[in-house]
Formats: C-alpha cells, structure tokens, sequence
C-alpha cells in the first residue's frame, strides 16, 4: 500500500480482529506480542479518526439537508 492510500475499514477491523486472537495465545513470544499490541494500537487510533471524521461528515449533511428542507417549507 503506498503512502497515503488507507486500506477498506472493512480490513482494517478484520486485521485488528486477527491482532486480537493472537494476542489470546498464551504461547505467543513477548516481542511478537509486544509488536501486534503496536500495530493494533495504531490501526485503532487510524480507525477512530477515520470513523469521527465520517460521523462529522454524515453530520454536517445532514445539517445542510436540514437547512435546505427548512429553506424549502418557507417558500
């Protein structure tokens, strides 16, 4: 994948999903863990933002939808 470009949040939920359960191993090397524990913290706070800025986005049109049916009933 080549800077800048996000994988599907649909793939990036499975792979946290995948960090999950081998963290659930207990036979998992602490330096393996260690690693998937920094990978699954950063593909979260990727996810959270992605997620936020979908929610303000979806917010605002909504807003302006709101706006524009309101404009609409006046005249």
């Amino acid at each position: 994948m080549s800077t800048g470009e996000q994988r599907p949040i649909e793939a990036t939920l499975e792979r946290l999903e995948a960090i999950a359960d081998k963290l659930e191993d207990p036979a998992l090397d602490l330096d393996e863990a260690v690693r998937l524990y920094e990978e699954g913290l950063s593909l979260y706070e990727e996810t959270a933002k992605r997620l936020d800025a979908a929610d303000l986005r979806i917010t605002l049109l909504a807003e302006a939808l709101a706006k524009q049916a309101e404009r609409s009933k006046d005249t």
